[in-house]
């Protein structure tokens, strides 16, 4: 299957989804992105090369997953596990195709510009060494602000004090000087942060896509935000394989079966937005904390919906959330509109409910009725579920549990 998409418009609103990890200081990652453009602008690199830099800067921190990391990224000028973030951040793009360039240079964003070793590539430092100076002043400036003009002038001092230890000198200078624009400052904004992207975003010319480059994309997003929760690891890709595998038993189409796969992959991106603490929790969560844990539905989709082409992938993980969150009543109100649930998501709930018991059991106790049980319930949701691909559908998991054979899965 292949999409007409600006993959310009892909990635910026995908890495909305990393820019969540910041909980209370969100946006890290555009205003990085901005601050590098600029500062590249300013010394007269080609707009190829700022191209590149823009997608690089969004996507730096995608080693990202964990909110005390973010603290520490924005917290401290520098830090002894800054690399961790850096060589998994690099691993993730590695296997993306059109990310797979800007690998090199993410893994050196928080190298000191005097411990470069000398055979590396110069064009490869700079701009390694640019991510690394935005990403220090967006820090600085998440510390301290930049309002008033003392505050611009602290930044300044501090870029200055430690140029060239960590900045390269005519980076140094570039920030500088255009620092004292104050267009420069205000566009950290989020208002206007959204208007320089949005215009930026509108240049990228639509492009006809395949799925595997989309599978790549979203492989990524799922490893990411199954990091976030070291219990549910590969949570996302496992339920993936199974979903495309019940989408096969249901002889749905290539693409249907694409578009499934690709709904389960991104379904979680809204998980990055909670807390660590909350999914650490072994106690029960107070009222506020399961909203926070109910709205990862609602803020997946809403990044989903923003991307021209990915509309019935949103709408399917929208039906999804709706059925397995909705309080009682909301429910009830389905029931009473007679609205059915799409095959695609009854799959998906299918296969979210199944990998769900599976990690919390063993496949020796999960059982033949168990499943028969779960099937039965999710089929009455869904009058486009046969009793026939039901049994199809059982006689798979079964196959899965008693033979052992695990859903290929990425990465």
């Amino acid at each position: 299957m292949y999409y007409q998409l600006n993959l310009r418009e892909v990635t910026y609103v995908l890495t909305e989804a990393l820019d969540y990890v910041g909980i209370n200081d969100i946006h890290h990652g555009k205003r990085a992105a901005y601050i590098a453009y600029e500062i590249g602008k300013n010394m007269g690199w080609r707009q190829a090369k700022l191209d590149k830099l823009m997608l690089m800067a969004m996507l730096h921190d995608c080693g990202v997953s964990l909110t005390d990391v973010h603290n520490s990224i924005v917290c401290n000028l520098d830090w002894e596990d800054a690399q961790i973030h850096c060589d998994r951040g690099a691993k993730l793009l590695q296997s993306v195709p059109i990310y797979s360039e800007f690998s090199d240079i993410i893994a050196l964003h928080h190298t000191h510009w005097d411990q470069f070793l000398p055979q590396i590539d110069e064009e490869i430092k700079l701009y390694a060494n640019l991510i690394y100076l935005s990403d220090r002043i967006d820090a600085l400036r998440s510390q301290f602000g930049a309002h008033l003009s003392q505050e611009k002038e602290y930044i300044r001092s501090i870029i200055r004090k430690y140029t060239p230890e960590l900045f390269a000198p005519k980076l140094c200078d570039a920030f500088i000087e255009l620092s004292h624009t104050d267009f420069f400052w205000h566009y950290l904004e989020s208002d206007p942060l959204h208007y320089y992207f949005k215009e930026w975003v509108e240049k990228g010319k639509i492009e006809t896509v395949p799925f595997s480059l989309l599978k790549s994309i979203a492989s990524m997003f799922a490893n990411i935000v199954d990091a976030k929760d070291q219990s549910n690891k590969h949570q996302s890709l496992m339920v993936a394989s199974l979903a495309r595998n019940i989408a096969e038993l249901c002889h749905l189409s290539i693409g249907e079966q694409d578009e499934i796969e690709l709904a389960a992959l991104f379904q979680n991106l809204g998980k990055l937005r909670i807390p660590d603490a909350i999914l650490e929790k072994s106690t029960s969560l107070s009222d506020d904390e399961q909203i926070k844990i109910k709205r990862q539905g609602f803020d997946t989709q809403i990044i989903l919906r923003q991307i021209k082409g990915f509309d019935y992938i949103a709408k399917i993980i929208s039906f999804y959330y709706k059925e397995m969150m909705s309080p009682p009543q909301e429910k009830s109100y389905q029931a009473k509109e007679n609205t059915l649930i799409p095959l695609e998501a009854s799959i998906l709930m299918i296969a979210n409910t199944f990998q769900t018991q599976l990690h919390g059991s063993t496949k020796e106790t999960i059982t033949s009725v168990e499943i028969d049980t779960i099937l039965d319930t999710l089929i009455t949701k869904s009058h486009q579920l046969e009793r026939d691909t039901k049994e199809d559908i059982a006689s798979y998991l079964k196959c899965y549990l008693e033979k052992g054979i695990e859903p290929i899965f990425y990465m």
